[in-house]
């Protein structure tokens, strides 16, 4: 099959375009910047055809669709850290995707959620009839509403298989944000070590999921991919392990973490640089983390998770490896 991927020269994006074509698929990634494709995926390895085009602008997601079979969707604009909503790409770049996919007739069209969606829930585990949480942002109403978009689409018979996805780990990444940050900070400083806890991916385990979830005929489909769940004590252990270091972990409440991401976002409003990826909706999220049920990813897809030590080893080799850490 002949495969649109937008988002392309992102952390999940790149890594899936070399899943899909390990699976024997040819790849198209739209992207605002073609001439950044190639750096990108020489790390991992492979090439693939570019087009230019964003997704907001239904002109140039016609174009690429155009001779393509399916289409993943993991271009979105990420602000739980604290930068906060920007762009419309989450909901008008949804809807344009999947209203020119299904124009065009591919089959499947898959879609890249987040556990946010969910956080802080009222279930002890996320389950996909679980409910989606009220947004405490910007940021978390555009994913709210992409999630209810895709929803729609789905109960109207669209062939969408969405993925909810947890935290993101893992080697080889275009940009050092998000988890990346976290792990930055942790191994330069100190871990807040708060209540709570995440599910936590290997990016190369999301990206095989994705490539296996290319199978046209399935009809809608949704599968919870929130990973392994740890607690933020055992996420600063895991970590020490994995890079051969002590990582010093600071114990903090919930009203300690979620006030300190308050401040964090008053200063962000004076004007400040704030370093660390931490604001009060990211400071909710994670001393309300709780697992999810991955069954269906094991069960239906036949993907098993790596363990999270090894996850980390190989991203801050990666991290060592460019200059972006020390040596152990």
């Amino acid at each position: 099959m002949k495969v649109l991927v937008t988002g392309g020269t992102g952390f999940v994006g790149s890594h899936t375009v070399a899943a899909l074509q390990r699976h024997g698929h040819e790849v198209r990634v739209l992207a605002r910047d073609p001439t950044k494709l190639p750096g990108v995926l020489a790390r991992l390895g492979v090439e693939a055809e570019a087009v230019r085009g964003d997704v907001t602008d239904r002109s140039s997601v016609a174009t690429a669709v155009r001779g393509c079979d399916a289409v993943v969707h993991a271009a979105a604009e990420i602000g739980v850290g604290g930068a906060g909503q920007l762009t419309d790409v989450n909901v008008v770049g949804t809807r344009t995707v999947l209203d020119e996919a299904r124009a065009a007739g591919l089959d499947p069209m898959v879609y890249t959620s987040t556990i946010t969606v969910y956080l802080p829930s009222v279930d002890p585990v996320v389950t996909p009839e679980s409910p989606l949480a009220e947004p405490l942002s910007a940021y978390g109403t555009s994913k709210r509403d992409a999630e209810l978009l895709v929803r729609a689409r789905q109960a109207a018979g669209d062939p969408v298989c969405s993925v909810t996805l947890g935290g993101v780990y893992g080697p080889d990444s275009p940009h050092l944000d998000g988890s990346f940050a976290a792990v930055l900070g942790a191994l330069g400083s100190m871990m807040l070590v708060a209540p709570g806890g995440m599910g936590l991916i290997d990016v190369r385990d999301v990206a095989e999921i994705l490539a296996r979830c290319v199978e046209p005929g399935r009809g809608p489909r949704h599968y919870l991919a929130g990973g392994q769940f740890v607690t933020w004590a055992e996420w600063t252990e895991l970590l020490g392990a994995g890079a051969g270091v002590a990582v010093h972990g600071h114990r903090v409440t919930t009203e300690e973490m979620v006030d300190l991401g308050r401040r964090f976002d008053a200063e962000r409003a004076a004007g400040a640089t704030i370093e660390a990826p931490l604001s009060e909706e990211a400071a909710v999220i994670m001393t309300s983390g709780v697992p999810t049920d991955d069954s269906a990813v094991a069960a239906d897809l036949g993907v098993t998770y790596r363990p999270v030590v090894d996850t980390f080893r190989d991203m801050v080799a990666f991290l060592r490896t460019g200059g972006h850490l020390p040596g152990p």
